[in-house]
């Protein structure tokens, strides 16, 4: 097949292609496109690298962690050189330096660009000297794009009322996709009184995942005598400024207060055997692993902040808390413990209703191409 022409991913992970967004280049090669992945090499680069019509690149001065002007000069180098030599005619660009000196070397190169903000994170949380320089380069780079993607409103709000891009670049995409076909329907089953109910957590093991609350209400409810049963399942981020130490987590453990699975890259057996998917966390993007509990008939609760509350509906598919209140999580999570079977079993029905409604990898796909079809025939290409 004739290659329509080529679009470049550009991402701080390989782990993170994988995990989002291989479903979307797959779907790209099929549709005749070349395909080119810039990121760092990692555990996960092997698992896509060899796809046929897929190339891959290997980022060596993509350093996410670093504050170093050195290091993010010389990825802007990088960047740019592979931007000239490839002549793709989109890249897409993921998460923060990727946005900034990703979208700087397109520019540079003539090359149009299509940013996309999966998430704040704590880069952007606060004011202090980190945010505020963030903030600025945000001004400054993200009004080279052709277009500047959000995965929750509060995000995009946030960019518009700021001026850190203008609101007619701004678009809103529903999340990163759902394979609806293999997070398949688990409804709640009914059980005995005697039988546990169980909650579970899926993210990094980092403090804005909401894990202390997590774990504060998972104690609580046991204090009250609940018949529980609280789960995490994630990886320790290790590098991460706000990581949870595994020391923690092993006295967690230890005190039977949660129990800890470790990391995995196929979650169904986990969401499966769940009644609940809980995620605390204090600001997302959209969070795949809700959306990946409600396609399996899982009810949810989370925070009532950005990223979350737009895939829960009160009381229908789930139950929103407040940010960093472990006690009005362990409210919500006690209020869900006492529903009737039946109602157990409707909230995880309508929240999969809702996933098919909109964020089916399909529908995520099909927008992509259609950007993709009119920024080339407005003459980005």
């Amino acid at each position: 097949m004739t290659a329509k022409g080529r679009i470049a991913f550009v991402a701080n992970t390989s782990w993170s292609i994988y995990k989002f967004r291989l479903y979307l280049i797959e779907r790209l090669l099929h549709e005749g496109f070349a395909v080119y992945v810039l990121a760092p090499r990692d555990a996960y680069t092997g698992k896509f690298e060899q796809l046929p019509g897929l190339s891959y690149i290997e980022l060596h001065h993509f350093h996410a962690k670093s504050l170093s002007p050195i290091h993010d000069y010389r990825l802007y180098r990088e960047l740019f050189r592979h931007y000239r030599t490839l002549k793709p005619a989109i890249i897409f660009h993921y998460t923060v330096k990727a946005n900034l000196y990703g979208t700087r070397a397109a520019a540079r190169a003539r090359i149009p660009s299509i940013s996309v903000i999966t998430g704040l994170g704590y880069t952007f949380a606060g004011e202090g000297w980190l945010q505020r320089v963030v903030r600025m380069g945000y001004r400054r780079t993200l009004r080279k794009s052709a277009e500047v993607w959000f995965l929750n409103e509060d995000d995009r709000q946030i960019f518009t009322s700021q001026h850190l891009v203008p609101s007619g670049k701004a678009f809103l995409l529903p999340g990163e996709g759902v394979d609806t076909t293999r997070f398949y329907p688990a409804p709640y089953a009914p059980k005995t009184p005697s039988q546990t109910v169980t909650f579970l957590l899926i993210g990094r093991l980092i403090r804005h995942k909401g894990i202390d609350e997590f774990v504060q209400a998972a104690g609580s409810l046991k204090a009250q005598g609940l018949n529980v049963q609280c789960q995490i399942l994630g990886f320790f981020d290790e590098k991460n400024p706000v990581a949870i130490p595994r020391s923690r987590v092993d006295e967690w453990v230890a005190e039977k207060i949660i129990t800890y699975f470790g990391h995995t890259d196929d979650v169904r057996p986990y969401i499966q055997q769940a009644d609940c998917i809980v995620l605390p966390s204090y600001r997302e993007g959209l969070p795949l692993s809700l959306l990946e509990g409600a396609s399996m008939c899982k009810a949810l609760i989370a925070t009532d902040t950005a990223g979350c509350r737009a895939l829960i509906e009160e009381g229908v598919n789930g139950y929103l808390c407040r940010e960093k209140d472990g006690a009005d999580l362990a409210a919500k999570m006690a209020a869900y413990y006492n529903l009737a079977p039946a109602e157990k079993k409707q909230m995880g029905l309508d929240g999969r209703s809702r996933v098919l409604q909109r964020y089916t990898q399909e529908t995520v796909a099909a927008i992509y191409l259609e950007k993709i079809k009119t920024l080339r025939q407005s003459g980005h290409d």
